[in-house]
């Protein structure tokens, strides 16, 4: 990959000062960087970021499309620019250029580079996963080896992409509107007999959360109706009904979580109808979130 042929995007969406933390950490490097303002409350607020940082592309779909339609819309702009390659980017992470130059190193041969990630206190978190069937099996180098490891899936909070393979695939799925649509583009992209790497070479932080908390209402109706959605769509439209697994975690976070208890019902309902897009509140059936 040619050092100019990297655009990196970043998503933002009511989190302009986060996002501006991003862009000020990348804005020396050699990469060109697109910021994609998916329907902020404030729309100045991407102005005053291309105001600030010239140099910056900013993109304002002018409505909330999600994490899938916005980076979707991002990538599809790179791809009509030339580039080869894009990195996605949650505004809730602190990237580095040495980060991404080993993500770089990393995608010779591949379609797709996930990175390890850690917290701000240095505690690492699980971004990668290889499939057994339906089986998720958590991945994670325990010595940091430096060398990578060809796996299924990675996060999408830091995840370097081919842009033809995007192409070819039709982009993420935006039906899941928000989580699980990296999942499924990368068990699309392995599919498609291309390969996936993670990078354990060096670490990105990421303090997650940024845009919505997984364990808000909102986070876990889409966690379980977009689980459902994902059987449905690649094992078939009871699949969720051989799937344990789904009911354990659902039980184990009603335990945890009782006050959402509505949220996760109603996201396996609706995974289960085939309820796709935008959640509307859960209280007062208004705006989506």
């Amino acid at each position: 990959m040619g050092e100019n042929s990297l655009c990196i995007l970043v998503l933002n969406w009511n989190s302009i000062e986060d996002t501006a933390k991003v862009v000020d950490l990348l804005k020396d490097t050699q990469w060109s960087i697109c910021v994609v303002d998916n329907g902020s409350s404030d729309i100045s607020e991407a102005s005053s970021l291309k105001n600030h940082y010239p140099d910056v592309h900013v993109i304002q779909t002018g409505m909330n499309l999600g994490y899938a339609g916005g980076m979707n819309t991002g990538m599809r702009w790179a791809r009509a620019q030339g580039y080869s390659h894009v990195l996605l980017l949650n505004p809730d992470t602190a990237p580095t250029a040495s980060v991404i130059e080993d993500m770089v190193q990393a995608s010779k041969g591949y379609a797709v580079v996930g990175t390890a990630q850690v917290t701000d206190f240095g505690e690492s978190y699980i971004s990668a996963a290889n499939l057994h069937g339906r089986k998720v099996v958590p991945f994670r180098c325990e010595t940091s080896c430096g060398q990578g490891h060809e796996v299924d899936v990675v996060s999408g909070a830091a995840i370097l992409i081919e842009l033809a393979t995007a192409e070819s695939l039709g982009y993420m799925d935006q039906r899941f509107f928000h989580y699980k649509e990296e999942f499924d583009f990368c068990y699309r992209v392995t599919s498609s007999g291309a390969r996936i790497k993670y990078n354990c070479n060096s670490a990105l932080i990421h303090r997650r959360g940024g845009s919505l908390s997984g364990t808000s209402s909102s986070g876990m109706y889409y966690t379980f109706r977009n689980e459902v959605l994902f059987l449905r769509k690649h094992f078939g439209r009871t699949a969720y009904l051989s799937s344990p697994g789904l009911f354990r975690m659902a039980l184990r976070s009603v335990l945890r979580h009782p006050n959402n208890f509505r949220a996760i019902t109603r996201g396996i309902y609706h995974g289960v109808m085939g309820v796709t897009g935008p959640l509307f509140d859960l209280t007062k059936g208004g705006n989506p979130q």
